[in-house]
């Protein structure tokens, strides 16, 4: 006597052996397909060389396209694309694929090219983009951003959003970012937007550092270049410490302050601080916020925003 359970179990069964529009087959050139998936899907995507191209929507659908072969699985909640390999080095015979994917805006997205770039246009959800050789480019309103590549330059203009951007040898350019921020390369210029940042962290080895943004209550920036001018501007009643240094470059700033250590209301006004070498602290306002700076050649300047 068949048991309810052990009909259920049956059926469920058979379903898993039933085609789907979910079967990992690869694809073969041209390949298109439409998926039903949820508002919030993580997707997946993985080629060795060629470009990805993400694009936000308002539809629960994720429109895939690619000109060569690719590998779908996955469910509503989860889908993973990938590209063939081409062999056991991939990057020695790699096969060009570009791959176009329209996804709903709140899509969970993690991206990976060893040969390529990576756009992303119109999303909002959280982003995990890496190229090792290919720019990345981000313009939306991610709530989290993660963008790592080596030898190209990587491009964000967000809404409010918190992003951690690294790179080799290339410049970084945020905008709109918000909350937390990391910038981070070897050689390249850093510039920074942004407002009411918590926490902000820049480096560099070989390039300019300009940041430009309002400070949230108890906010704490750290910015470094080896080799290049720090410029800072920040809003009209700004509340910091500072703790400044540049080995071979003047020290400025536009801000009525007094030295650290003395008491409130002991404003110095000073512009220039001479050829720089030793390390400067100073408060403006109440002094909630920590900024600490330093260039070993090039100066540094803070200045009052229009």
């Amino acid at each position: 006597m068949i048991t309810r359970a052990a009909a259920i179990a049956a059926l469920f069964l058979a379903a898993l052996g039933a085609p789907s529009p979910w079967a990992g087959a690869v694809r073969a050139d041209p390949f298109e397909q439409t998926l039903v998936v949820e508002p919030d899907v993580r997707v997946d995507v993985e080629i060795v060389s060629g470009k990805i191209e993400l694009r936000g929507t308002s539809a629960n659908e994720l429109h895939v396209r690619a000109n060569g072969e690719l590998r779908v699985d996955g469910s509503p909640r989860r889908v993973s694309l990938r590209a063939p390999s081409g062999g056991f080095l991939p990057w020695a015979h790699p096969v060009d694929v570009e791959v176009e994917i329209e996804l709903p805006r709140q899509s969970r997205i993690t991206a990976r090219t060893i040969n390529g770039a990576i756009e992303a246009n119109d999303v909002a959800g959280e982003l995990d983009l890496h190229a090792a050789n290919g720019a990345i480019e981000v313009e939306g309103a991610p709530r989290e951003a993660y963008l790592e590549t080596m030898n190209a330059p990587i491009r964000f203009s967000g809404q409010r959003s918190a992003v951690v951007a690294k790179t080799l040898n290339g410049a970084i350019e945020l905008e709109g970012v918000s909350g937390e921020v990391e910038a981070q390369t070897v050689s390249g210029r850093i510039r920074v937007e942004g407002e009411e940042l918590q926490r902000a962290e820049l480096r560099t080895m070989a390039g300019e550092i300009e940041l430009s943004t309002s400070l949230a209550k108890g906010a704490r920036v750290s910015a470094r270049s080896f080799s290049g001018p720090v410029k800072l501007v920040l809003p009209a009643g700004t509340s910091a410490r500072f703790d400044v240094q540049s080995f071979s470059g003047a020290i400025e700033s536009e801000f009525s302050s007094r030295l650290a250590g003395d008491e409130p209301g002991h404003g110095h006004g000073f512009g220039a601080h001479g050829p720089g070498g030793r390390p400067l602290s100073f408060v403006v306002g109440d002094g909630d916020a920590r900024i600490s700076i330093e260039s070993f050649s090039g100066g540094v300047k803070i200045e009052e925003a229009d």
